[in-house]
């Protein structure tokens, strides 16, 4: 038991070194959004290797209440306005990547011969610990769902950050911040106020709780114009770096090795909604004056902590971008599993 609790704190501070070196490497880069794609890039690279380490449990909780916490404090009652007027383009963006998810398990299940139920929930653009509940219901093999959601999610990360910086890393006038200073005195009572929402939703078993509780906590004091505190940079470089680690860690080169033909499917089904997702942000910047770049954050099939660090540190409307993803998810944790019972009813009729 000691051994494996010193072998726990090696694999863990191993993961958190490697992470802060890669956060250091990609930032003398001067790669996109570096604090969370550098240790992604380096966690995974040692996984990969066959040298496997892991996060310390809460990792990426950590880092999602510090970013949601940082999201929240953008949402000034003009932008609050804006999003709220972009409601109905969020539910046709979610129902275009539900029907896409499901093309998607097509193209899995031709390619890697997958079960339906594993190539639907690995597929469907929602949270990954959603999808694998959901999964399990209908004897999903979890491995090749969290393998398919895990080479979205990754891609998405990788490509949509470079993509945009290459487009241009402004949202425009129209989502300018006036930053709120950080008062040391209140900033815990912010940060306590955050947590404890997170917790309260994660009790009552709310998706993507953690970042959603502190979204919501510090969205609904900035609203409504109590300014405790801003957030420190210090703090959403750690909130990333946390994240990108987690992300790294659930690459394994054992299922990667096993299961190539699951890879590529995961792959063409990314491409696939990379694609309409820029082609529907294009349309619905050009009807609603949103600039291209915050649109395509929006649409893309990326992770909700992952494309709202993206929108955050390229300067893309974060709040805009992150309520496209809550909806996008909400809406799809909803209907799935409806959906998929219709589906596979269908047969025997």
């Amino acid at each position: 038991m000691v051994s494996t609790a010193i072998r726990s704190i090696y694999t863990n501070g191993l993961s958190l070194g490697a992470a802060v070196a890669g956060g250091f490497v990609f930032s003398a880069l001067d790669t996109p959004i570096p604090w969370l794609l550098g240790p992604l890039a380096f966690v995974a690279g040692i996984n990969l290797a066959g040298f496997r380490i892991g996060c310390p449990n809460g990792t990426r909780q950590v880092g999602q209440i510090v970013i949601g916490t940082a999201i929240g404090l953008r949402f000034t009652p003009d932008v609050a306005t804006i999003v709220l007027g972009q409601l109905h383009w969020m539910a046709v963006a979610a129902a275009v990547a539900v029907v896409l998810g499901g093309i998607g398990a097509l193209i899995q299940i031709r390619i890697a011969r997958l079960d339906p139920a594993t190539a639907y929930f690995g597929n469907v653009p929602g949270g990954m610990a959603e999808m694998l509940t959901l999964g399990d219901r209908f004897r999903a093999e979890p491995v090749a769902v969290a393998l398919s959601q895990t080479v979205r999610v990754g891609i998405v990360v990788v490509t949509v950050p470079v993509g945009l910086t290459w487009l241009g890393t402004t949202g425009g006038d129209l989502f300018s911040l006036r930053s709120i200073p950080v008062d040391w005195s209140l900033l815990p009572i912010l940060v306590a106020g955050c947590t404890g929402s997170a917790f309260l939703l994660n009790r009552l078993g709310v998706i993507n709780a953690w970042m959603l509780g502190a979204v919501g906590f510090a969205g609904l004091l900035t609203a409504t114009e109590i300014e405790l505190s801003g957030l420190p940079d210090t703090f959403l470089i750690l909130g990333q770096l946390l994240i990108g680690a987690a992300l790294g860690e659930r690459f394994d080169r054992e299922p990667m090795r096993r299961a190539p033909r699951v890879i590529v499917g995961a792959v063409l089904s990314t491409i696939m909604l990379l694609i309409a997702g820029i082609v529907l942000a294009a349309a619905i910047g050009a009807v609603s004056g949103i600039p291209l770049t915050t649109m395509v954050a929006a649409t893309c099939p990326g992770g909700l902590a992952e494309m709202s660090i993206t929108a955050e540190i390229l300067g893309l409307g974060v709040p805009l971008v992150t309520a496209y993803h809550i909806t996008r998810i909400v809406l799809i944790t909803l209907v799935t599993l409806p959906l998929f019972r219709m589906i596979q009813r269908r047969p025997a009729a």
